[in-house]
């Protein structure tokens, strides 16, 4: 769409602006959360570190060109291949906040509620810069690139990809606003990952831009991660409805009298 605001990559504008805004809704959820400071502040670090350095070298895993020393220069970055950033995110994130509060449950919904609104800004910024393009489609919402854009085909109305991740971050952020039970305290992060990773592997079956990605069988390397990730975190939520069900019926001794 637009690849340049003036001199700089519209990209890095919106991508950027996703990790600052994670740092800014991790301080403010916090608050609400009785998380302390050093939690936040080691979930926002992992965010920033998950969808750069890790996403970069995931990336470059995965293309089979991944050298340490590149991740060290600012220039490997320039050359753009960003891939698995929330994967980054959650390896870090998940182990340290953990460890770090004694809230875990409230440290876990953090993790996730923190994602959206930054995971739509990065989306915004693929769509800006033509990467991660749909297929060729004549459907009344398929979006066409200019000219100029960073491997979108120009001309072609195609799957608008971007703006179906983009619905599914809103879908999840609205399904949290619902979810104010407390019994489901601490599950957010499950059901994050069910809802995103069924999306997810939906919408690559709609991407453009596959051809250099790794397949195992007939799913990429994408699909089978995040169907293998929501058939876990289902089971983990079915098993936890289950738990406290358990525990919220009342004993016989209470039902004789």
């Amino acid at each position: 769409m637009w690849p340049w605001l003036g001199p700089i990559p519209t990209y890095g504008v919106f991508y950027f602006s996703g990790i600052f805004c994670h740092f800014l809704i991790t301080h403010y959820l916090a608050k609400s959360y009785r998380l302390r400071h050093r939690v936040w502040i080691t979930v926002s670090i992992c965010y920033l570190l998950g969808m750069t350095t890790g996403a970069k070298a995931l990336y470059d895993l995965q293309h089979s060109q991944f050298d340490f020393g590149a991740l060290l220069s600012i220039k490997h970055y320039m050359e753009g291949g960003l891939w698995g950033g929330l994967l980054a995110y959650f390896c870090l994130s998940v182990p340290l906040a953990l460890l770090l509060s004694r809230r875990k449950r409230a440290a876990l919904d953090l993790i996730a509620v923190s994602i959206p609104v930054p995971w739509i800004f990065a989306k915004l910024a693929c769509l800006f810069n033509g990467c991660c393009y749909g297929r060729a489609c004549s459907l009344p919402w398929a979006i066409t690139f200019p000219e100029g854009a960073k491997g979108a085909p120009a001309g072609i109305p195609l799957h608008p990809t971007q703006i179906y991740e983009i619905l599914i971050a809103i879908t999840i952020m609205v399904f949290f606003i619902i979810l104010k039970s407390e019994k489901w305290r601490g599950t957010k992060l499950l059901w994050f990952l069910v809802f995103y990773c069924t999306g997810r592997t939906a919408t690559e079956l709609l991407r453009g831009d596959l051809n250099h990605y790794i397949y195992v069988g007939p799913f990429t390397i994408t699909q089978l991660i995040c169907l293998i990730t929501a058939v876990i975190s289902m089971f983990l939520l079915i098993l936890f409805h289950l738990y406290f069900s358990s525990r919220d019926k009342p004993a016989p001794e209470t039902l004789s009298k």
